[in-house]
């Protein structure tokens, strides 16, 4: 959400919003305080070790409904090269099917499949 739309919600708005997401603001007073808090932990990064590397991806990303229904309707190889590029950027869905790629150019799908999954399925990434 935007900064301005939350600051115009309530405090006790503030704390529901917040545990929907997972986010502790009991320590905050205030819609401001509340609201930093909120986007401090909604700009969080997730650093995922995966293929003898890491990315690193927006927390928020994995909340990004565009990226959600990207990542649920996976039913091809297109859709899933779609849906990682949007979460993890070009550059880093690139270098991961690089790693992925054989010397003489063959693409190996168990290899990517994996990281895929790893990235997806990373606790660090679902957790605000």
């Amino acid at each position: 959400m935007r900064t301005e739309y939350l600051l115009q919600m309530t405090p006790a708005d503030l704390d529901e919003y917040a545990r929907a997401c997972g986010i502790d603001v009991s320590g905050a007073r205030g819609v401001r305080e509340k609201v930093d808090v909120i986007q401090g932990r909604r700009e969080r990064v997730a650093t995922i070790p995966v293929l003898g590397t890491t990315v690193e991806v927006p927390v928020k990303r994995m909340h990004d409904k565009a990226v959600t229904d990207a990542v649920a309707n996976i039913r091809s190889d297109e859709d899933m090269a779609r849906a990682m590029g949007m979460l993890l950027g070009e550059g880093q869905w690139e270098d991961l099917v690089a790693r992925c790629t054989d010397d003489d150019g063959a693409v190996d799908n168990e290899a990517l499949g994996l990281a895929c999954a790893t990235v997806i399925t990373s606790d660090e990434l679902k957790n605000f």
